[in-house]
């Protein structure tokens, strides 16, 4: 069967809608519908799915990913033989999209002057269907993309759509016309943002990349102009704010939940980048500062 790549126009971003675990056992079957809207993306953790899309039969086994287009018939061309599980998630694109042979590049629906905006590629790659080593990472994205919906307030909802964006992007086609160090960089950045919460050095990146903490730091600098570290506070402060202006969480719980293990370096690095203390900010920004 030959390959097949869905490119994706990157503005205006896709969107996560809703996603969950699914388990059939011997004899079940996919369900038939041709009247979806969303696409639908498939991680196989266990057994084999027997999958069809308008006519053409595909075999998905387990680390294997799948990509089923919106509006197309969909179901399944056998029963399964034994339980299979895999991971799901329906998201949808207002965007412009083909599906073909190879990569196609796709332009935007907006117009937007480079002088306000730039970006390298405005068109995301993606296979439809891939077999995948990284589980671990893969699956932990997927559960926090989970988690947070499942809040359901204000923080859950975008935190869930940027994390769902970062799947997207570590399940990418590689873009040839990046450099090594520049994807090397977008890697880390996208780590340091999924787990901006937890302690993270030039070490572990290091071990998590299989590079020199040295080449760590020089990509990053080189591709966003500022240290890991830097990157990562300042990251940690964005999401503090967040906090802040749409949450009633004290201040103490926000600085635990953003990274900081210690309040007061907490609300002296916040003061330092935003002029003024957490409560402060919240007060003069927050939802009810002007009620």
């Amino acid at each position: 069967m030959e390959d097949r790549y869905i490119s994706i126009s990157c503005l205006p971003l896709p969107t996560f809608i809703q996603g969950g675990y699914a388990i059939f056992g011997a004899g079940e079957t996919h369900p038939n519908r041709n009247d979806l809207q969303y696409f639908v993306l498939m991680f196989i953790v266990k057994g084999r799915l027997f999958i069809a899309e308008d006519g053409e039969n595909y075999t998905l086994a387990a680390n294997d990913m799948f990509i089923l287009l919106p509006r197309h018939h969909h179901y399944s061309w056998k029963p399964a033989e034994s339980q299979t599980e895999y991971y799901w998630i329906h998201f949808y694109i207002t965007g412009k999209w083909v599906q073909e042979k190879r990569p196609v590049q796709v332009g935007s629906e907006i117009d937007i002057p480079t002088l306000h905006y730039f970006t390298p590629t405005m068109t995301m790659y993606l296979a439809k269907k891939r077999h995948f080593t990284n589980q671990e990472d893969l699956f932990s994205l997927i559960n926090r993309i989970f988690k947070n919906s499942a809040l359901q307030n204000n923080v859950g909802f975008w935190q869930a759509q940027q994390l769902f964006i970062d799947l997207l992007q570590m399940i990418q086609s590689p873009n040839l016309g990046e450099s090594s160090t520049t994807r090397l960089a977008d890697q880390i950045q996208r780590y340091l943002r999924d787990h901006f919460d937890e302690k993270i050095t030039n070490e572990t990146l290091g071990k998590m990349f299989h590079v020199h903490p040295n080449s760590i730091t020089a990509s990053m600098k080189k591709t966003f102009g500022m240290t890991p570290n830097h990157f990562l506070q300042r990251y940690r402060l964005e999401e503090a704010v967040k906090r802040l202006l749409t949450t009633r969480e004290p201040v103490s719980t926000i600085a635990l939940e953003v990274g900081y293990s210690n309040v007061y370096y907490f609300s002296n690095a916040f003061k330092k980048s935003y002029g003024t203390s957490p409560a402060d900010y919240r007060k003069k920004y927050g939802n009810n500062a002007n009620q």
